[in-house]
């Protein structure tokens, strides 16, 4: 089962419990909601920060600049909760093949890597791994994780992956940013998410709702090319800025 939306938990009927601000504009609406260890159970969800902005097709499109500022923002923040950023890996969950899971494979692409570099040294050093799925490797993609971060040691992974969602409203419409890691797939169990806990580092992780899910059916609109090209250039040029502009 795919990795679902925060907003899918039916947040809005217990809201004061987890939102912690809001911030509307004329282009998108982000929301940040906290989960802390007393109401974990309540919502199924880990301990963290959860942000999430909420925009219409139309501002995807023409407004990619703005929404790419916002998930900038949101990102420095959680990153600012941790002393060591200088060495990063990000990882593009999914199957590229598959348009409801290619974003992170699609996402990777555009962001720049500078791990190899030995000379600018006041540049963080980036890493971008797709694992892909076991289904095509034959490999359980967390053991494939394990080792990229067992060999590269980084102070942070950021995980880019698509969501499911079981409302309308949020498809293609929403990208949430979270610190509190992720289970990338089916072949994984609880015990085999990517966070904290697992590896001792911090963890964030990137979504957008690209799938439909009715009836333990997923499906796609006839927008979702578009909608792929225009969020994983949005979080790419996020991060490029971060680290490539500092």
């Amino acid at each position: 089962m795919k990795q679902k939306l925060f907003l899918d938990v039916g947040i809005d009927k217990i809201d004061a419990k987890y939102k912690l601000d809001e911030k509307k504009t004329n282009c998108f609406k982000t929301t940040h909601y906290v989960v802390a260890k007393e109401t974990k159970k309540e919502v199924k969800k880990e301990v963290g920060d959860y942000y999430v902005i909420q925009f219409t097709y139309e501002t995807l499109l023409t407004k990619e600049n703005i929404l790419t500022k916002e998930v900038e923002r949101i990102l420095k923040l959680l990153l600012k909760k941790y002393q060591k950023t200088k060495k990063v890996l990000v990882i593009g969950l999914g199957n590229k093949e598959v348009d409801g899971d290619a974003l992170g494979c699609i996402t990777t692409e555009k962001i720049v890597a500078t791990n190899q570099y030995h000379d600018f040294l006041t540049l963080p050093k980036i890493a971008l791994f797709n694992p892909s799925v076991t289904e095509k490797t034959g490999i359980n993609s967390f053991k494939l994780i394990e080792m990229v971060v067992g060999d590269l040691k980084p102070d942070v992974i950021i995980m880019i992956d698509s969501l499911a969602t079981k409302s309308e409203e949020y498809l293609n419409s929403a990208i949430e940013i979270n610190d509190t890691g992720i289970i990338p797939g089916s072949a994984l169990n609880a015990s085999k998410e990517i966070c904290y806990k697992t590896f001792g580092i911090p963890v964030l992780s990137v979504g957008v709702p690209l799938c439909l899910e009715l009836n333990k059916k997923f499906y796609t609109s006839v927008l979702i090319h578009e909608v792929m090209e225009s969020s994983s250039a949005i979080i790419a040029n996020s991060l490029n800025d971060i680290f490539l502009k500092k």
